[in-house]
C-alpha cells in the first residue's frame, strides 16, 4: 500500500511515501481502506521527537495518523458488527480488552496498557489501517470522510469533557482557554450546539476574528484586563471552564468561575506547572476533571450530531497524501484555522 512513512524522527522531511506492506486483519479485526486521514498536534509532535511514546528500539518503519476515516475492505475471524463495504470512522483510542480495567469493563479511556491510533500502531496515513472490531463507528452518508475523520481526537476530547463530564446545557456560561486551536474551536462549537453561551480565549488575532464567527464573544490573552472581558461577555462568571492550556488558566480560575463550576482540562500548551487555592476550589467548584481522551460513545454521540447538521467540523483545507509534510508545516506554524485534511 501508499503510505506516508516515518524511518526516524525529525522534522518534516522525514516523512517519505512509500510502498509498504497492506496490513491483515487478525481475529476480531477490521481493515477500513482510508479515503480521508487528518492532522493533530499529537501527530506531529510524535513525528518530531516521539512524544514520549517510543523508546530508542521503536520499531521503524511507522505509519502515523491518529485520525482515519472510510471504508471497510476486510474483517477478520469472528468479527459479527461490521461488514465489507460499510463506511466507518476510526475510534483512536485502542484499548487491550485484557488488562484489570479492561476486564472490570471500565471505559475504555481507563486501559491500562492502551494504544493510540498512528503511535503505538500504524495510523491513517496510509491507504489501509487495521484496528479491532470495537475501534469503528458506522457513519450514515450524511457525514462525509473529510468531516468524520476531524472527529476522533479534537472533536471527541472537546466532547468529553463538555458533555459527557460537565453535562453542558441552556444556561451555561463557558469559557474555552485556547479557542483557536483544533480542540478549543470544536469545544466552542459543541458548547454552542448544546445552548450555552461561549467565550473563548486565545493568543492569535486573526484567528480570534475567525472564532468570533462561532463564539458569542472573542477574546485575546495579550489584554491584561482579560478575565474581567470574558465576564463582561458571558454575562457573568463562568459556570464551566474547558481547558487547552494550562498553566495561564489556573492562575486566574477565582476571576472566572462561579461557585458551583465545572472545570475540563485536556490541554498544558501554556505550560504543565499548576498554581491555585485547593481551599478555594473546594468551596468554589464541584468538578474538575483532567483527561488524555473521550470515549467511543463521545464518537458516536458526535457522529449523530454532524448528521444532523447541529455540529459542523470547520475544515481550513485539505491536501492529498504526498503533501502531508507541507500540510503538517501549515498547522505548525500557526496559519491553519480548524482541521487540516489529507485525502488518501
Amino acid at each position: 500500500m501508499r503510505a506516508m512513512v516515518l524511518r526516524a524522527f525529525g522534522g518534516p522531511e522525514v516523512l517519505e511515501l512509500a510502498e509498504v506492506p497492506t496490513p491483515e486483519p487478525g481475529p476480531g479485526e477490521v481493515r477500513v481502506r482510508v479515503h480521508a486521514a487528518s492532522i493533530n498536534r499529537l501527530d506531529i509532535e510524535f513525528r518530531q521527537t516521539g512524544f514520549g511514546f517510543a523508546g530508542p528500539d521503536f520499531p521503524f518503519p511507522h505509519v502515523g495518523g491518529a485520525d482515519a476515516a472510510g471504508v471497510v475492505d476486510a474483517v477478520g475471524e469472528g468479527v459479527r458488527s461490521v461488514r465489507p463495504g460499510e463506511r466507518v470512522v476510526v475510534f483512536t483510542f485502542v484499548s487491550c480488552g485484557r488488562c484489570a480495567h479492561c476486564l472490570a469493563r471500565w471505559p475504555e479511556n481507563t486501559c491500562l496498557d492502551y494504544q493510540l491510533l498512528g503511535i503505538q500502531r500504524w495510523g491513517g496515513y496510509g491507504e489501509y489501517v487495521v484496528v479491532p472490531e470495537r475501534n469503528v463507528v458506522p457513519l450514515p452518508d450524511a457525514v462525509s470522510f473529510e468531516q468524520a475523520t476531524c472527529l476522533p481526537v479534537s472533536y471527541v476530547t472537546a466532547w468529553h469533557g463538555l458533555v459527557n463530564r460537565c453535562a453542558v446545557g441552556p444556561g451555561d456560561r463557558v469559557v474555552v482557554m485556547g479557542a483557536t486551536s483544533a480542540t478549543g474551536l470544536a469545544g466552542v462549537q459543541i458548547a454552542r450546539a448544546r445552548g450555552a453561551r461561549v467565550v473563548g480565549v486565545g493568543r492569535s488575532a486573526w484567528k480570534l476574528e475567525r472564532l468570533a464567527e462561532y463564539a458569542d464573544g472573542a477574546v485575546s490573552l495579550g489584554d491584561e484586563a482579560w478575565p474581567a472581558r470574558v465576564r463582561e461577555l458571558l454575562g457573568g462568571q463562568a459556570t464551566v471552564v474547558f481547558d487547552t492550556l494550562g498553566t495561564v488558566t489556573w492562575a486566574h480560575l477565582p476571576d472566572l468561575l462561579d461557585r458551583g463550576a465545572r472545570v475540563a482540562v485536556c490541554g498544558r500548551s501554556s505550560g504543565v506547572e499548576l498554581q491555585t487555592n485547593v481551599l478555594w476550589l473546594y468551596r468554589n467548584v464541584t468538578t474538575v476533571f483532567f483527561y488524555l481522551s473521550g470515549q467511543r460513545r463521545d464518537l458516536e454521540a458526535l457522529v449523530a450530531s454532524v448528521a444532523r447538521g447541529q455540529v459542523v467540523p470547520v475544515i481550513d483545507r485539505v491536501f492529498p497524501l504526498e503533501e502531508l509534510a507541507a500540510a503538517q508545516t501549515e498547522v505548525t506554524e500557526g496559519r491553519t484555522f480548524g482541521k487540516v485534511v489529507v485525502r488518501v
